[in-house]
């Protein structure tokens, strides 16, 4: 009985994790994203003007 009562406590340590793991994932793909976003925008801007 020790074990199933042991059980739920490892889901719910295992959840925390990796719904943190997946909140640092999201954080880190929009931060790359807006960073993409905007190194293109520049470059674009850049090349534009050159061949203006």
């Amino acid at each position: 009985m020790q074990t199933m009562e042991g059980r739920p406590q490892t889901s719910t340590r295992f959840r925390n994790p990796w719904r943190r793991y997946g909140r640092l994932v999201a954080t880190n793909f929009l931060r790359g994203a807006s960073y993409a976003c905007g190194t293109a925008v520049i470059g674009l801007a850049v090349w534009w003007a050159q061949n203006r």
